[in-house]
């Protein structure tokens, strides 16, 4: 997806300056854009309708909310910067668009798991998105020329899949020095003989968690999960029991388990794919799921087999996802009494600062016991 919007915006640039922003059209050219193949797989109208599309909305949209300074233009496309005053220390801007009062960094989120936002709200206040503000000093030191004059600087996250597709934030000369400061800090820090290590969110996409002692040490240490026996007549409780404390750490320790078999097998295979060597491991070719050669092909060869219409096609209604998309292209509005969430008592397992709403089993318990003991009176 990142490819097909480097490719839109390319396309953007090179036309808007042969024949003016305005007779460009995003969405036709990426409708023109479907089947195409970008690295190792096609453009689909899945993928329009879901990610590519509703992008091009975002960016539309953040446009006009800046659109005072006139029609933006397209700078620079997955443009590599480098931070000034650490050696080596480079990113890059997937997309910098400008108009005579503002320069925007835009950056494509297409993934659906992590929301991620220009901007956060934390009990110490307002916390800019520092990997944009990496990108966007990154810029400035290395596309000098681009920010001459006084406009204002702004980051924007585009990430179509999430529950906020379009975040953004104004950034001050003020916070871009602080930040220069602190990553400069940091360094120092990190280049330290005793450097300090902190576990946290940001460590979710570090490949050095494996070797990390502050995440290898519930690994390294089992004794720590020697649980208190259960007794059969152990019954759940609303308090936190040795057996429910066991519990808990068992929990960690499993789900950072999965954790480190995915990490570690990726690790395994690039170092694989890269030529190199690991005692009792090798790489070999990986099966791929049959396939059909194509739809027309397939129909004649098996209705010459004598096979029915049916036994070939199987229709079935779209996702909600796709007739989304298709009644944003009518402009008509899905009625809600097309879709309904069905009924259920399962449960499933979350953390305790999870957002969802709370399910109390022991208060159901209770009730169950003691319509059951009326009932037996009765």
């Amino acid at each position: 997806m990142h490819a097909v919007m480097d490719r839109l915006m390319y396309m953007r640039q090179s036309y808007t300056q042969a024949k003016g922003e305005a007779l460009y059209n995003a969405f036709i050219m990426a409708r023109n854009l479907k089947d195409e193949h970008f690295h190792d797989r096609k453009l689909t109208q899945d993928h329009l309708d879901t990610m590519i599309e509703p992008a091009l909305r975002a960016l539309h949209a953040l446009e006009a909310l800046y659109a005072d300074g006139g029609p933006f233009r397209v700078l620079a496309v997955e443009q590599r910067v480098g931070f000034p005053g650490i050696p080596g220390a480079f990113g890059t801007c997937d997309l910098i668009i400008g108009n005579n009062t503002h320069i925007i960094h835009v950056d494509w989120k297409f993934g659906a798991g992590v929301p991620v936002l220009a901007m956060y709200e934390e009990a110490e206040g307002e916390k800019l998105n520092p990997q944009m503000m990496f990108y966007t000093v990154a810029a400035m030191n290395s596309l000098r020329g681009l920010y001459k004059g006084k406009r204002t600087i702004v980051i924007a996250i585009i990430q179509p899949r999430s529950a906020t597709p379009l975040s953004h934030a104004e950034v001050t000369k003020r916070d871009l020095k602080w930040f220069i400061e602190d990553m400069h800090e940091a360094v120092v820090k990190a280049l330290d003989r005793d450097a300090p290590r902190a576990r946290g969110e940001h460590c979710r996409f570090a490949p050095c968690k494996v070797d990390c002692p502050l995440w290898t040490g519930p690994m390294l240490d089992l004794t720590a999960l020697v649980p208190e026996l259960r007794k059969p007549a152990d019954v759940a409780s609303k308090e936190a029991t040795p057996y429910a404390q066991y519990l808990a750490r068992a929990k960690e320790l499993t789900d950072m388990a999965a954790m480190f078999t995915k990490e570690v097998n990726e690790q395994l295979h690039a170092y694989l794919e890269a030529g190199g060597l690991v005692p009792g491991w090798r790489l070999k070719p990986k099966a791929k799921l049959r396939q059909w050669v194509d739809e027309d092909t397939v129909e004649q060869g098996l209705r010459r087999l004598g096979f029915e219409a049916d036994e070939i096609w199987d229709t079935k209604l779209v996702t909600f996802a796709k007739a989304e998309a298709a009644a944003k292209r009518r402009g008509v509005k899905i009625p809600d009494d097309l879709r309904v969430a069905p009924a259920t008592n399962e449960t499933t397992v979350c953390r305790a600062d999870d957002p969802a709403p709370v399910v109390e089993r022991q208060l159901a318990i209770e009730q169950f016991t003691a319509s059951l003991k009326l009932l037996q009176q009765g």
